[in-house]
């Protein structure tokens, strides 16, 4: 499909807010469907009547949708444009009345319309296609429209701002109100961290891409939110992962609460978790959830989803070519399995497949042959409170651990044991490096000029850092990340890394979460 196109049908679909939904597509469908009966060579038969009334009602169906209403007026001024370069004759009247009429009735709209609409917009179709151009081109790549056409071209050096904002979801019961902490709680306590990915919790997504998802809508499992779900409240429950990390950090509990009573404090610890980057949450089940939810409701080709295995099959995992080359496939009813327990895996893990599984399945071959795109699943999935906020984010929800009850099994997709805690509530949050200042410093200057990947991809702040601290680096040779060794430590070193929680840090934390 042409980018041209695509923009054109966004905007008909956006301009439904002042239209009322259904009429814009009323009005690009009329042509559509004569064009379909001109090039059917039936034109001015009862055959060709009933081929353009089919193709007209179909493509209304299709690109009938509800208005988000952020681009309307830039989408009505390129609808006005089309128009006015089509010479498009007032064949509907009444179209301004259209958002009064139900869906159900449009239908029976355009039947009214009938064979007049048809005569009205014979000649039309035939002059915009003799003079060609962005109308011709429309029409064209209408009559040639697929189920791929909900793909919208985006790239980096040319984004669509409707990438990654076509979904619908909601919110589920069962997850408690935002609240504000209750800093006198923790005062003497001590704090520590470890990573989350920015998934939601107990949110339901049914449309994506303009794709209704209907019965395949699903739940996403949760990050953060994991805390405040009323069950693992009740079930004093506050995070969930594998068996071995989720007995590490409770260790890690343990081991801080050790070190507060010697210092004095109260002994009681809170973990506040610090959001992975995008990306972080395809371990999870969520993604595969999604992704397959998407792969029911379109029903693409057996070839393409042998295609994608195919691709899954030989992709290089941990530094092991062809690690899943025994993945069933994605035309074998076992595969849903497989990518959710690793039932039949020979080798490695499940999370790790479904990994390899969202990777191929966000390529742009997979996008256009669903016809959707990843970023809008992706962020219909995403826990809004830090999906447009910087990664590593420490603080949006925080728990008291409870690790003396030890770890349990748990009902997580992805993460079968549970770590014992309290939801205590939230804050806006700050990067790691602010919100765990003086731990945070005291562990940085330990891990510079450390040998790693190339020091070239690392951030301006991290490139400034290294400047400033000691120790020029040698010629030739390639550095960790620091921060990142430092975030490593911070969430899995067992001892040096938890934070007391006096007088000053409470005060210094209500000045930069702002409360």
């Amino acid at each position: 499909m042409a980018t041209g196109l695509m923009d054109y049908i966004e905007a008909l679909g956006e301009a439904g807010a002042t239209l009322g939904s259904g009429a814009a597509a009323t009005l690009a469908g009329i042509p559509y469907g004569i064009l379909q009966n001109i090039k059917s060579g039936k034109y001015g038969t009862k055959e060709g009547v009933k081929l353009a009334d089919k193709a007209t009602q179909d493509f209304i169906k299709q690109y009938t949708y509800a208005p988000r209403g952020q681009m309307a007026q830039n989408a009505l001024q390129s609808v006005a444009g089309l128009m006015e370069s089509a010479k498009l004759p007032p064949i509907l009247p009444e179209a301004g009345l259209l958002a009064a009429i139900p869906k159900t009735a449009y239908a029976a709209q355009l039947e009214r319309a009938g064979m007049a609409a048809e005569r009205a917009m014979e000649p039309v179709a035939a002059n915009i296609m003799a003079r060609g151009g962005l109308p011709a081109q429309l029409l064209q790549d209408l009559a040639q429209g697929t189920t791929s056409n909900v793909y919208l071209p985006n790239t980096p050096k040319k984004p669509n701002p409707l990438v990654g904002t076509r979904y619908q979801t909601e919110q589920l019961p069962g997850i408690v109100p935002r609240r504000p902490v209750d800093y006198e709680q923790m005062l003497g306590g001590s704090m520590i961290t470890y990573p989350t990915d920015q998934l939601s919790r107990n949110v339901k997504v049914t449309n994506v891409s303009d794709i209704p998802l209907g019965n395949n809508s699903f739940v996403t499992p949760g990050g953060l939110m994991y805390m405040m779900d009323e069950n693992n409240i009740a079930r004093q429950i506050g995070y969930a992962s594998n068996e071995a990390a989720a007995r590490s950090q409770n260790n890690r509990a343990l081991r801080a609460m050790e070190e507060n009573l010697k210092m004095g404090g109260t002994g009681r610890v809170f973990m506040a978790p610090h959001t992975m980057p995008k990306g972080g949450e395809n371990f999870s089940t969520g993604p595969t959830l999604g992704l397959l939810s998407l792969i029911d409701a379109t029903n693409p080709s057996p070839k393409l989803l042998n295609q994608i295995s195919d691709q899954m099959r030989a992709m290089t995992v941990k530094g092991t070519p062809g690690k899943y080359k025994d993945f069933v496939g994605l035309n074998d009813p076992a595969a849903r399995l497989q990518l959710l327990t690793g039932e039949g895996l020979a080798v490695g893990s499940p999370g790790d497949l479904r990994k390899v599984f969202v990777d191929k399945m966000s390529n742009v071959a997979a996008e256009k042959g669903l016809g959707f795109n990843y970023a809008d699943l992706q962020n219909a999935m995403l826990d809004p409170n830090v999906m447009n906020k910087q990664p590593f984010l420490m603080g949006d929800s925080i728990f008291e651990a409870l690790p003396m009850l030890g770890i349990s099994p748990g009902s997580h997709g992805a993460y079968g044991y549970d770590i014992p805690g309290i939801f205590l509530g939230n804050t806006r949050g700050a990067p790691i490096s602010e919100f765990m200042q003086p731990v945070y410093n005291q562990i940085l200057p330990t891990q510079m000029n450390k040998p790693g990947p190339s020091y070239g991809k690392a951030s301006l702040e991290d490139l400034f850092t290294q400047i400033q601290m000691p120790g020029d680096i040698p010629v030739g040779k390639t550095y960790a990340d620091p921060h990142q060794l430092t975030r490593g430590k911070l969430s899995t070193a067992g001892e040096g890394i938890s934070m007391f929680m006096d007088e000053n840090q409470i005060k210094r934390l209500k000045t930069l979460l702002g409360d």
